[in-house]
């Protein structure tokens, strides 16, 4: 059991060291935010004038002041350092106005006389905020203003007035003015660098997007030649086999074995050529079976969850409908029913699904608005009914949408049975 200390000790200084990092990683971020660096900066300019003026309290004037009296520092001066240092915490949210407060605290603090201190440091940082995070024009009145109040300092002083000493505080002035323009220049630029990389990386994604399309357009184009050559295959064999199945029936098979052959390739093209054609949002769709005729309970139960009370009936005798058909129907249906719980009101619907002896025919109608409440008096119009009409155009059937004699709306399918789509 002698290495279990060691182990031990391992472990605790692997847990010492990712508490380590983990402290170092959480300070690292807090640091990026501006808030917690402003607090810092005005935290660090605080102190260090603070603790100037505690260390300066007894230190004589240098030779040729002897005849200068400063005042000492009491409760009134201290608030006059922490208002030319505190509100940095706030220079990058109102960098104006805190100018507009240090600068005034500042020239109170000098025209009183209590002892120089570094708390002018914070006037000097909030000229240089207003350069860098506000537009040159308000920056170069703020910095008008902030040289006329530094000649007010020297020309009300109770020390005699050195021309060295206006240019260099002048220069002093321009100087931290100077280094926030000049940061905001940069920032701008930054910004527009940014803007225009992020612009062509857009443009970029569109064009590498439209080759894509344009490349699948060809593609399509293609697989639409190959599905169409084996389709003509198909019919020339089928009509073959027809021909000579009651005079050579032995010659029929190798025929029907070309038109089963020819079918499966066309199949599979097809089935190629819509993959090509799906966009991303369809294949992460899945590959869920299109509904039918069979699903429209379900269809009406969401309704009546809806709020809509609905009734259907099926009349004739149900027949086999072609995938395409039956997937057409089943979307007007659901069109139909969509444009009642949005524009009917306070409506019931009923649906009616009849097959005739060539043709399948739908009928949504509903007891709500009619045309004159739902659409103002206009013809219907919308996407909705313009895919129902596309949908029956697509077999050659007709569509009737309006408004019913008595009350509400109604929308009557018909539907062949007996034509291939176009």
């Amino acid at each position: 059991m002698s290495w279990m200390p060691s182990t031990v000790s391992r472990i605790e200084r692997s847990e010492v060291g990712s508490s380590i990092v983990s402290f170092v990683r959480a300070a690292g971020s807090a640091l990026t935010k501006p808030k917690v660096q402003d607090g810092l900066i005005a935290a660090a300019v605080t102190g260090t004038s603070l603790v100037g003026v505690m260390v300066q309290l007894h230190v004589d004037l240098p030779e040729g002041g002897g005849d200068v009296s400063r005042r000492s520092l009491d409760a009134f001066g201290i608030v006059l350092v922490l208002l030319q240092t505190v509100p940095l915490a706030w220079r990058r949210r109102a960098p104006v106005l805190v100018l507009c407060v240090t600068s005034a605290a500042m020239f109170l603090y000098f025209e009183l006389g209590y002892l120089p201190s570094f708390a002018s440091l914070g006037f000097l940082v909030a000229l240089y905020t207003v350069a860098a995070y506000r537009a040159r024009r308000t920056s170069i009145i703020a910095c008008i203003g902030s040289i006329v109040v530094v000649l007010l300092i020297l020309a009300l002083g109770r020390e005699p007035v050195d021309p060295d000493a206006v240019i260099g505080e002048l220069l002093i002035v321009g100087g931290a003015w100077s280094l926030g323009d000049g940061a905001r220049s940069r920032r701008g630029q930054v910004m527009r660098l940014e803007d225009r990389a992020s612009r062509l990386e857009r443009e970029r994604e569109e064009r590498a997007a439209q080759a894509v399309a344009q490349e699948r357009r060809v593609i399509a184009r293609e697989l639409h030649d190959v599905v169409a050559h084996h389709v003509s295959v198909i019919v020339a064999q089928a009509g073959a086999a027809r021909r000579i199945f009651g005079t050579h029936p032995e010659e029929a098979p190798p025929a029907l074995d070309a038109i089963d052959h020819m079918g499966r390739e066309a199949l599979v093209e097809m089935r190629r050529l819509m993959g090509f054609l799906r966009t991303e949002a369809e294949l992460a769709a899945g590959r869920a079976p299109q509904p039918g005729l069979g699903n429209v309970d379900a269809l009406l139960t969401q309704v009546r969850e809806a709020g809509v009370p609905v009734t259907i009936s099926v009349e004739g005798d149900a027949v086999p409908l072609p995938a395409g058909l039956d997937l057409s129907a089943f979307r007007i249906i659901q069109e139909a029913l969509t444009n009642v719980l949005k524009h009917a009101g306070p409506a019931r619907a009923e649906v009616v699904i009849r097959y005739e002896e060539s043709a399948l025919r739908l009928s949504i109608a509903d007891d709500g608005l009619g045309r004159n409440d739902r659409n103002g008096g206009r013809p219907p119009s919308g996407y909705g009914h313009l895919g129902m009409r596309e949908r029956v155009g697509l077999f050659g059937g007709q569509l009737r949408v309006g408004p019913r004699p008595s009350a509400g709306y109604e929308v009557v399918a018909t539907l062949p049975l007996d034509r291939e789509p176009r």
